[in-house]
């Protein structure tokens, strides 16, 4: 069963052992099934059977899921089962209102301000399974806010502000919703330009010629004749921009579509959020960021979509 699913059900038939495969420790027990578990860090609180509502019990859970934790012991927790337990409640907050789980991640991260010890873990449980490469699902927004307030407090570890405030720079520079910083890059030709926000909805991809994933996607954005319409007519602009490149990477770009800008940035990636590739990023009309690590064809669908609709 997806994980995502079970944990949630977990949670309405009140449930509180869950098992996890990734974080074995020594308090990890291997069963006959192959499957290992792992005892919960606290006893994960169950909505109450008189709310009949999946969102509403969400919303519940969301409020309520951190109460049991004892937030003033002073000694590290068990970083598996934190990361466990910040897991499943992130699970659920994905189904809760936004008002509640803004208000939810508020008050944990205001309690939680004079223990600096559990303010870095109840961070790094963040990273790990909402915005790391080993996290199931990315909420970006979440760990953004967690971000802010856990550098705002002074007794945050000084050894440890340069990785989270490089992240949380990355992620205010290309929320959704928000204008997306400009940044410059290099065309195949040695020309110099820099992309900005403007009001021809965009498409940016990030990527790298060499890519299976990649060549699909360009394959996919050329083979289909509407989408490639509105990019003759200069309804839809698309970039095509290699990160980091290597020193050949001109000869790679030969063969893109004359009408895309394509190129390649040394500096874009200490600016966005690019923690996978491809990465695509859609900015509509108001240039501002629709979408973000999406595929193409969802990208594709986004824009025509902004094209049928006027916005």
């Amino acid at each position: 069963m997806n994980i995502k699913i079970w944990a949630i059900s977990a949670f309405l038939i009140g449930f509180s052992g869950v098992a996890i495969a990734q974080e074995a420790n020594d308090s990890t027990e291997l069963i006959d099934s192959g499957v290992m578990y792992i005892d919960p860090l606290f006893e994960y609180p169950v909505a109450p059977e008189e709310i009949s509502e999946f969102r509403e019990k969400c919303n519940w859970l969301a409020e309520n899921f951190w109460n049991p934790l004892d937030l003033k012991a002073k000694e590290a927790v068990d970083q598996a089962k934190l990361n466990h337990a910040f897991k499943v409640y992130a699970t659920t907050a994905q189904y809760a209102d936004k008002d509640k789980v803004t208000a939810s991640v508020d008050r944990l991260m205001k309690n939680i301000q004079k223990n600096p010890m559990l303010l870095f873990q109840i961070t790094k449980a963040a990273e790990e399974t909402i915005y790391g490469p080993r996290a199931e699902f990315w909420i970006d927004e979440l760990y953004a806010r967690i971000l802010s307030t856990a550098l705002a407090n002074k007794k945050f570890p000084k050894s440890k502000r340069a990785r989270y405030e490089k992240q949380l720079k990355q992620l205010e520079a290309t929320m959704i919703g928000n204008y997306p910083e400009k940044f410059d890059f290099v065309r195949p030709n040695g020309d110099q330009a820099q992309f900005f926000p403007m009001s021809t909805p965009t498409i940016i991809i990030f990527g790298d010629p060499d890519c299976d994933s990649c060549r699909m996607g360009k394959l996919r954005m050329q083979s289909n004749v509407t989408f490639s319409k509105a990019v003759a007519d200069g309804k839809v602009n698309v970039l095509f921009i290699i990160p980091d490149p290597d020193d050949d990477w001109q000869s790679k770009m030969s063969d893109f579509p004359k009408n895309w800008s394509v190129g390649a940035s040394d500096s874009v990636s200490e600016i966005y959020d690019i923690r996978d590739i491809p990465e695509v990023y859609v900015i509509g009309a108001d240039g501002k960021v629709i979408n973000k690590h999406i595929g193409v064809l969802d990208a594709m669908a986004a824009m025509l979509s902004i094209l049928e609709n006027g916005k």
